[in-house]
């Protein structure tokens, strides 16, 4: 059981996880996580969790140098696919779509391209009331769709991602004498609150063992290292599975990028993690319960890539490179960028002060201590590549790359 701390007010998230347990009994963690997250009052159902007064800073955020990086990348993607007269881009879990406009800006330097751009920002939330509240505008090429999946099949182009998969909610299991049981949650009265009694707030959660839940999870599991201690915890992410099923199905030809934070499999499920990944973040703090600030705080765990790559196999994805964010984001022009700014901004643009802080916010990106050791796993589908240095940029268009200053919406350490 993690450490008891000061209780705020329920949400309407943390009351229906109650109800449901009082109801049913106690849940898995997966369905804990679900509600917690995903309840129309759910952590991710609330604005401005990204940023200085939000819980954690990402890559769009920290730097517009990351979108046009990416953009180069997507560039050499569709002159591998032929030039294609529409080259779709998904983007899933978009947020505030920051990065598919910073994408679709840094594009406009190459015309051609941009006509045949088509970028679709996919979230369960999508913001144009926010975005016009805000005075955002954002391009015309872009289209926003409120779902949780690709509401398409037959794309040519690109689906991509940057830190979704790690929010998916996970099954939790312990080794108990050389077996794995799963992790449930329950409280110490059944969970009921009843139209808000004082009484109720003693009410506390706990954690009890059981059976595995699912025939996937049981097949997940088989994965996994063999021989792992008694007392081992983790974590196993079964929507992955699914999830690879649905972009396989959608991706006619073409790429899928996906960017988190994670490992494979022998570093996941090892003595670096006696007792799982599982994360929390609340205004830049992690570590704290999953079971405090229920529906106001972040939950995610490590990505599994071996299971993303196997997979994306069986969906009919085929692994073209697994590497880290500073090392994919070297191979597309970092260090021009990096020598553009510092030649760019004179002292008589903005302040020395600021300048650092830009400059600081975009080596930030590749550091491999923090952002720079994010995961990129690129997978195709009868792209007709037959080398991953296919989609190396040219080096004339690397020479030709020049820095994208931050604007309003990003947040340099200033």
């Amino acid at each position: 059981m993690f450490a008891a701390e000061a209780r705020l007010p329920p949400t309407r998230a943390e009351l229906a996880i109650r109800r449901r347990i009082a109801d049913d009994g106690a849940i898995t963690f997966a369905e804990f996580m679900r509600l917690a997250l995903y309840h129309p009052d759910g952590y991710y159902s609330r604005r401005r969790r990204i940023g200085a007064d939000g819980d954690y800073f990402t890559s769009p955020v920290a730097h517009p140098a990351f979108g046009a990086l990416i953009a180069v990348q997507l560039r050499v993607m569709w002159q591998t696919l032929g030039h294609p007269a529409r080259f779709w881009v998904v983007e899933l879990g978009a947020g505030d779509g920051l990065l598919a406009r910073d994408i679709s800006r840094f594009c406009s330097r190459w015309p051609d391209f941009l006509r045949a751009l088509r970028y679709a920002v996919i979230d369960r939330v999508p913001p144009p009331a926010y975005h016009r509240r805000a005075g955002i505008s954002s391009p015309r090429n872009l289209s926003w769709i409120a779902a949780d999946s690709i509401p398409a099949t037959g794309i040519v182009g690109c689906i991509l991602s940057n830190e979704l998969i790690d929010a998916m909610p996970v099954h939790r299991f312990r080794i108990v004498d050389g077996e794995a049981r799963e992790i449930y949650v329950s409280t110490t009265s059944g969970g009921g609150y009843d139209d808000g009694c004082d009484d109720n707030y003693g009410s506390v959660f706990y954690e009890t063992l059981g059976e595995l839940s699912t025939r996937e999870l049981r097949k997940s599991m088989e994965r996994l290292p063999r021989n792992l201690p008694d007392g081992f915890e983790g974590e196993v992410n079964i929507g992955i599975s699914a999830w690879a099923d649905t972009v396989g199905a959608s991706l006619e030809r073409g790429y899928v990028l996906t960017i988190d934070y994670g490992g494979e499999s022998e570093e996941l499920y090892s003595s670096r993690f006696p007792r799982g990944t599982l994360q929390t973040y609340y205004r830049h703090t992690a570590g704290g319960s999953p079971y405090h600030r229920i529906g106001r705080q972040d939950l995610t765990a490590r990505v599994d890539f071996s299971a993303m790559i196997e997979d994306g196999r069986r969906a009919g994805l085929r692994p073209v490179f697994l590497t880290t964010q500073a090392e994919f984001l070297m191979s597309l022009g970092f260090k021009r960028m990096e020598e553009s700014m510092q030649a760019s901004i004179r002292p008589l643009d903005v302040d020395a002060r600021t300048k650092a802080a830009y400059l600081r916010s975009l080596r930030r990106l590749a550091q491999a201590d923090g952002l720079g050791g994010f995961r990129v796993l690129l997978q195709d589908k009868d792209s007709g590549i037959r080398a991953s240095s296919e989609l190396s940029p040219s080096p004339s268009i690397i020479a030709a790359l020049d820095c994208p200053l931050p604007g309003p919406e990003h947040l340099p350490e200033l």
